[in-house]
């Protein structure tokens, strides 16, 4: 029977545009954590890691200025949720410090929370001390939000109690959001730097990346946590805290390419994309633009 005019194809290329590689050896590794329970607003988190994935189907393994993408993916599939995410905390833990073995690693949640123990598993990997770039409308820096420590709104004052991050370490881009309890563990922990979503517009996000790797060069190793709330909703409205007024995509890819070519940037994560908010799929592509993008900066590293 004939398939109609509207169907579309998903076997153009395999899942990561036929990146994917078993090999143990290949440069990026992928895991999911598809948990989206510590998140007090919109849900749907829980979908992305599958979204994206599906998506790749029908990308070009290609950078978006035209080099080929042939850096080698390992997908390790998504940990399994548990109905407790203290318990959660743990596997995740155990399965990122595996895919943390990779020369770098990528991890799709979920909501915010799922970087809490990603930032465990690296602080356990890396040897001395390292670096974090935040990209979010938020700072993500209260001790706990209605009672609960491991919320999405916690994930970066856990990751200021681990032993290997120093506080003048931590550089947040895009926030447009102040909370009182975010400026309490900005005391309790003082020397971060954050550049405001305005100050992204007036100076130009190359003077903002310039500044960030100043700051963070001197460290062996930095993760990034990527918000897609802290794209302006214009870009990313599937996502269930939207902020108004903050940096496009263009701007995100600029600030990736200066991070990727000038830091040593070992792993990332890409939270709090709402594939059942995202009903043009503009969310989940914009990420992906962005991982494409990564990933090109890293094959010539490499």
């Amino acid at each position: 029977m004939k398939k109609p005019a509207t169907a579309v194809s998903h076997d153009h290329y395999a899942v990561w545009s036929g990146l994917a590689s078993r090999d143990p050896d290949a440069e990026v590794g992928v895991l999911g954590i598809p948990f989206d329970g510590a998140a007090q607003h919109r849900r749907g988190a829980a979908q992305a890691p599958a979204e994206l994935r599906a998506l790749t189907l029908q990308l070009a393994p290609s950078a978006e200025e035209g080099a080929p993408l042939r850096v080698r993916v390992r997908d390790y599939g998504d940990v399994p949720s548990d109905l407790s995410w203290p318990r959660d905390l743990a596997l995740v833990e155990e399965r990122a410090a595996e895919v943390l073995n990779h020369p770098f690693s990528l991890f799709l949640g979920g909501d915010h929370s799922v970087t809490i123990p990603l930032m465990r598993a690296f602080d356990r990997i890396v040897d001395g001390p390292f670096g974090v770039l935040h990209f979010d409308a938020h700072f993500d820096l209260w001790d706990n939000y209605d009672g609960d420590p491991w919320s999405h709104a916690c994930s970066e004052r856990r990751a200021l109690e681990l032993d290997g991050l120093d506080a003048r370490h931590m550089v947040f881009v895009g926030v447009r959001c102040f909370c009182p309890e975010d400026r309490e563990s900005m005391e309790a922990y003082p020397g971060s730097t954050y550049f405001t979503a305005r100050q992204c517009y007036r100076r130009g996000i190359e003077a903002i990346a310039s500044d960030t790797v100043a700051l963070l060069r001197d460290v062996p190793a930095v993760y990034v946590t990527l918000d897609i709330d802290g794209l302006d909703p214009g870009f990313a409205p599937g996502t269930g805290t939207p902020e108004g007024g903050g940096p496009s995509t263009r701007d995100l890819l600029e600030l990736m390419r200066v991070a990727m070519r000038e830091l040593p940037v070992r792993a990332m994560d890409v939270v709090e994309i709402s594939p059942p908010l995202d009903h043009s799929g503009a969310t989940s592509l914009a990420a992906l633009k962005v991982i494409y993008e990564v990933w090109g900066v890293l094959q010539d590293k490499l």
